[in-house]
């Protein structure tokens, strides 16, 4: 039996953010490669670990699971906190 906590999300892969990626940036995202300020692992965002809710994301490092970037809705305000992310490159 699985219970429910408070403040824990399940964690998916990047895609799940997807959405809300587009929303921000405007293009699909997932395929952009993003780098880890902090152990420098690199892959696409659809890689990297995702928690998604109503209120937005959390994208995770896949190889030091620290964040690397949170897209937070509130009160008609989008936020966009650029955490561990060293690099994003996507093509034109």
């Amino acid at each position: 039996m699985r219970a429910h906590h408070p403040g824990h999300h399940e964690r998916v892969d990047g895609n799940a953010a997807g959405g809300i990626l587009l929303d921000i940036f405007g293009r699909d995202m997932t395929g952009a490669r993003a780098a880890c300020a902090h152990c420098e692992h690199e892959g696409p965002l659809a890689n990297a670990v995702a928690e998604v809710d109503d209120a937005g994301m959390i994208l995770l490092c896949r190889g030091c699971g620290r964040t690397l970037l949170t897209a937070v809705r509130s009160d008609g305000v989008q936020t966009l906190v650029i955490g561990g992310l060293h690099r994003l490159r996507w093509g034109l």
